[in-house]
């Protein structure tokens, strides 16, 4: 176990590079399927990669550094993930925009968010050091999609098309909120259309044939 702080070294890349590619997963919404969210979250605002990418290329972010917690160098994580539970199993993480793995040593629980202890942080003042980073994951670690189950940047520039294959527009971002995630579509001219990621208006997901199928709402004027 290297002494050094991780990530903060000289030289080490600073964290506004680091693409923050959420773990956040979205399937056709169950409507009796409770939120697991409660605060919104554009993921517009966080850079991805191209969606067809896979995951052996990319990095998922799964949380980010808060405060430090007691001692001996515990570190406050902000959840960004569906799976918290998953970290438990995950051995090595990325910090900010590094691409040197960092050792998970441990990964335990506190309300909503979790406590991690990392290789080379033993003190709070180490600790300190890391606050606002953001931890990253290999794609290859992430938590196996169930079927019909994708990431959400996977969604990002599909075709939006309604049941009879008329074109809508295109998936240009996705709003987490506490219950259902809600879909910009932005057609070639006019205001983006607002999606809810529900049953009664997403009758489809199809990446593979870059389309999402959608019977968009209609909002009194």
């Amino acid at each position: 176990m290297t002494s050094d702080t991780p990530s903060k070294e000289p030289g080490a890349p600073v964290d506004e590079q680091a693409p923050s590619i959420g773990a956040s997963r979205v399937r056709q919404s169950n409507p009796r399927q409770k939120p697991t969210r409660t605060k919104s979250r554009s993921l517009i605002d966080t850079a991805g990669p191209d969606p067809d990418a896979t995951l052996d290329g990319i990095k998922l972010t799964v949380g980010v550094i808060g405060g430090t917690h007691g001692v001996q160098g515990e570190l406050k994580l902000k959840l960004l993930t569906d799976h918290p539970a998953h970290l438990s199993t995950i051995g090595q993480v990325y910090l900010g925009a590094s691409d040197k793995p960092t050792e998970l040593l441990g990964v335990r629980f506190h309300g909503d968010q979790a406590l991690i202890r990392l290789e080379g942080v033993s003190s709070p003042e180490q600790g300190k050091l890391l606050g606002g980073l953001k931890v990253r994951i290999a794609g290859s670690d992430a938590k196996p999609l169930e079927e019909g189950e994708y990431f959400l940047f996977q969604l990002i520039g599909l075709a939006a098309v309604t049941g009879d294959g008329e074109p809508i527009g295109t998936v240009a971002d996705i709003i987490e909120t506490g219950a259902h995630d809600v879909l910009t579509i932005r057609p070639d001219s006019g205001p983006d259309i607002l999606v809810p990621n529900h049953p009664r208006f997403v009758l489809e997901i199809a990446p593979e044939r870059n389309e999402i199928v959608i019977d968009p709402p209609v909002y009194a004027s």
